[in-house]
């Protein structure tokens, strides 16, 4: 389960960084709103993945 978890915190950061890149060539266009959409995205896929590999503190 700790792979697929791993795995998936992968997935998510590669979107992040995706999202970001295209939301950062979407600003260079002067496309306002879809800069936003796209750079919200990627912080939403960034938090997303740190969460997923985040220790818990677990109650012992």
């Amino acid at each position: 389960m700790s792979r697929a978890i791993d795995a998936l915190a992968i997935v998510l950061l590669t979107a992040a960084a995706l999202a970001f890149g295209f939301g950062l060539h979407a600003l260079g266009d002067r496309q306002d709103f879809r800069a936003l959409y796209l750079l919200a995205v990627g912080a939403l896929a960034l938090r997303s993945s740190t969460e997923l590999l985040r220790p818990r503190g677990g109650a012992a």
